[in-house]
């Protein structure tokens, strides 16, 4: 492919440094990759050169797709510009993603530019002559997301016709695909012996895990705030504490948690992305409870055999869940780990870092008798009791629809985890003073309430003050279980509970009176003097 304009090769590299320099000039480190390749690309245009953003590259071998390569910026139809903005000197791997993108595209220039530093960093990339020089490090840049269009870039397959490359094709996600022109050439003919292709054998494939995560990054890179210096594909995310900087004495609140066996209803219906929205709310309501709000989140997916689908699926969740909360999905980890988990089973695991002022933090400390119990409408059973329910349902479709619900049966049980951040930031932006909260999680109302509250007082709770969701009524009824566990073990409706003073409660009610879809808040129950006998939470 030539030049679309009359810019002689050299001088359109010269001229391309030479507006980096303005944007990095006009931004200064410490902004998203995505703001320095937006603005970089509007400078471009404003040169009146041809600008492409993540363009993608489709790659065959003879008639099989291999993947996408997604390049940040392809200028003019003939340089490869590759965006980075990490704290660190570029690296080999940097160089690595570029000579790729040059190899598999045949283009005779790449740029890789490092705007996360105070100086510009960036290096002017060659092809490399030989394809062992690139070849072993391709298939982390390759991928295919499901349904993706893209231009297409034809490899020839000189081994297509024969059994050798048949047996190539079949097992595409394991080898990398070549350049243009050149001779395919296995993982084995490079490094004399096939070590992934052992370890794929053995049940765990490297090449499809990195394809997974080439696939989040640009889920992950969309919740990045100023603070963060380096995410997802590090060894450690780097957030800049110096975000805190305007803020008085701030404590930094952590909570992990996970999403239990939801995970198997998700699996069986393919439905896996609220699944990432039901752990990062789970973690953001945990803190909450304390006062904090979210910095960061970090995920942990572990499967007896990589979904890749499955696992982009997850973090996407993820992603936007933290998006809608203000926090940077920092980073993550992926564990394939055959004969620990059986076959199709999974587990996602969530950390959440967050902070709060040291005098704003929520303990407690000021429940009183008297206080009133303020009930935040639930949006189902959350992230606790699928065992139970599981076992209540076993003989049930997850597609049959229930009239009681409204839905089917598995869509009811897969509502997402709801998130009480902006209610709780609405009230006490009018002043309402929250003496305390307590998320209902696994131990329903009789262990979670005693967390919150200090010694000498416990709760009456009224359970006629308010009608559980249907699909409570439904585990009920179909598994007979004793009403009283049914509230130690599900939410029944009421995901978080507010201790407040008996004025505060009756405006904190009225001001968030259309926030749920399920209804308003209600009082629930009150504070009551506790001597240490008998139950602190009486139902």
């Amino acid at each position: 492919m030539g030049l679309v304009t009359d810019v002689p090769f050299h001088d359109l590299c010269y001229k391309l440094n030479g507006l980096a320099m303005q944007v990095h000039n006009q931004l200064g480190p410490g902004h998203k990759e995505v703001t320095y390749q937006n603005a970089l690309a509007d400078k471009i245009r404003q040169a009146d050169l041809a600008v492409e953003v993540e363009k993608q590259v489709e790659i065959y071998v003879g008639e099989s797709l291999v993947g996408l390569l997604y390049i940040d910026l392809f200028v003019e139809n003939a340089v490869v510009v590759e965006c980075k903005a990490f704290p660190h000197l570029l690296t080999d791997e940097d160089t690595a993603q570029v000579i790729t993108y040059l190899g598999a595209t045949g283009q005779p220039v790449g740029m890789l530019y490092n705007f996360g530093r105070k100086k510009l960093d960036f290096h002017r990339i060659f092809p490399p002559k030989q394809i062992q020089a690139w070849q072993e490090r391709i298939r982390r840049y390759v991928y295919t997301p499901p349904g993706a269009q893209a231009i297409r870039v034809e490899i020839p397959d000189p081994m297509a016709k024969d059994q050798a490359g048949a047996e190539v094709l079949r097992n595409i996600e394991r080898v990398a695909p070549m350049r243009a022109k050149v001779p395919f050439q296995s993982e084995s003919s490079v490094h004399g012996q096939s070590q992934v292709s052992s370890y794929a054998d053995a049940g765990v494939d490297i090449d499809r895990k990195m394809g997974a995560i080439e696939r989040m990054k640009a889920f992950a890179k969309a919740t990045y705030t100023p603070a963060v210096l380096a995410g997802i594909g590090n060894f450690g995310g780097l957030f800049d504490a110096g975000a805190l900087q305007a803020t008085k004495a701030p404590v930094l609140v952590a909570s992990t948690d996970g999403v239990g066996t939801k995970t198997k209803i998700a699996a069986a219906m393919g439905r896996c992305r609220g699944l990432g929205h039901d752990i990062v709310n789970h973690c953001i309501n945990d803190i909450l409870v304390q006062g904090a709000h979210p910095l960061f989140f970090l995920d942990y997916i572990a499967s007896s055999v990589l979904d890749p689908d499955m696992l982009v699926e997850c973090v996407a969740g993820c992603a936007e869940a933290c998006a809608e909360a203000g926090c940077a999905l920092l980073g993550g980890e992926t564990a394939e780990m055959p004969g620990v988990y059986a076959p199709g089973e999974f587990d996602l695991v969530g950390t959440l870092v967050g902070w709060v002022e040291r005098d704003e933090i929520v303990d407690g400390r000021d429940v009183r008798p008297g206080d009133v119990c303020v009930g935040l409408p639930s949006s189902g059973l959350h992230t606790n009791g699928y065992s139970l329910a599981r076992k209540v349902f076993v003989d049930i479709p997850w597609d049959k629809y229930v009239d009681s619900l409204g839905t089917t049966l598995g869509e009811s049980l897969l509502v997402i985890h709801r998130s009480y951040l902006k209610p709780v930031d609405n009230l006490q932006k009018l002043g309402i003073t929250i003496k305390a909260m307590a998320h209902i999680t696994g131990g329903g109302f009789p262990d979670n309430l005693p967390r919150v509250i200090p010694e000498g007082v416990g709760v009456k709770l009224d359970r006629g003050a308010w009608e559980p969701l249907p699909i409570f009524d439904l585990i009920q009824e179909q598994g007979g279980v004793d009403a009283l566990e049914m509230y130690r073990v599900f939410n029944m409706g009421m995901g978080m509970v507010l201790f407040l003073a008996p004025g505060d409660a009756d405006r904190a009610i009225a001001a968030l009176a259309d926030a749920f879809p399920e209804g308003p808040p209600r009082a629930i129950g009150e504070v009551i003097a506790w001597d240490g006998s008998g139950d602190r939470v009486r139902l």
